[in-house]
């Protein structure tokens, strides 16, 4: 009987792939938003599910699914819902892990299903099928589970790791203006260009906010850069992710090709 079992089991697993690797790439990368986590991925991300240890495991984790959404987390989570005292981020943490936050977090999770869906959906005309190429590999070649850039395309994981180490930046705090300059000219990458306009100017022409930037061991000034990154940066982060048209993808030997190819 067991044997029978693992034998359907198998032919599940099977019949879950498709011949286009990159939508099953992207479908697993939801799955570990919502419900396994990926501790691989600087900072890790803590699966939804579970609640987050911090503050900083949420916003990074709302900023992955940005990336792994392709912006539509915001359909269900908007920037503002991820606040302090906003009556949704204190049920996100595990410190709060009454049946309350336990139902919050269940409903979310389920309510992402369709954002998560509505991205799969506008991916898939960007994921070529895969028959067999070059080197006779084939779709069945390519791990999912094994896979370390999002959606299969290097340039969102260029773009993942460039909005984490931007939001990591920010969380410390800057050493002074030129620090914080350099890092508000850096942000064009990690938001494909759609920063807002004028950014540095209303920092630097509001005293209490470049003070915040500039006090590193505060703990009221990290709350304030908290919520700039949730006001600011993250909308941008969000836009991005929804314009960014990479190109290229992977293949299971972790080389690049042509968006023909993929």
């Amino acid at each position: 009987m067991t044997e029978v079992a693992e034998g359907v089991e198998e032919i599940g697993a099977e019949e879950t792939r498709t011949t286009r690797p990159a939508l099953d790439v992207l479908d697993r990368d939801q799955d570990r938003l919502l419900y396994e986590g990926d501790p691989r991925r600087e900072p890790p991300i803590q699966a939804l599910s579970d609640g987050f240890d911090d503050v900083f495991l949420a916003l990074s984790w709302y900023q992955a699914a940005g990336v792994r959404t392709l912006g539509h987390v915001e359909r269900v989570v908007e920037p503002p819902d991820m606040m302090p005292m906003s009556g949704l981020l204190e049920h996100l943490l595990t410190v709060e892990d009454g049946r309350q936050s336990v139902y919050v977090r269940r409903r979310l999770v389920e309510e992402l299903d369709d954002a998560c869906d509505l991205a799969y959906r506008q991916f898939r005309e960007r994921a070529g099928e895969r028959v067999e190429d070059a080197k006779g590999e084939t779709w069945s070649d390519v791990d999912p589970d094994e896979e370390s850039n999002p959606l299969m395309r290097p340039a969102f994981r260029q773009l993942d790791q460039a909005q984490a180490a931007a939001l990591k930046d920010l969380w410390r705090g800057f050493e002074d203006r030129e620090a914080l300059g350099r890092w508000v000219r850096g942000l064009s990458a990690p938001t494909n260009g759609e920063k807002p306009e004028g950014m540095l100017a209303d920092i630097v022409g509001s005293p209490p906010l470049l003070d915040a930037m500039l006090d590193r061991s505060d703990q009221v000034a990290k709350v304030t850069r908290y919520r700039f990154a949730l006001s600011v940066v993250m909308p941008s982060f969000l836009t991005a992710a929804r314009t960014l048209n990479g190109g290229e993808r992977t293949d299971s030997s972790g080389s690049t090709h042509g968006a023909w190819d993929s």
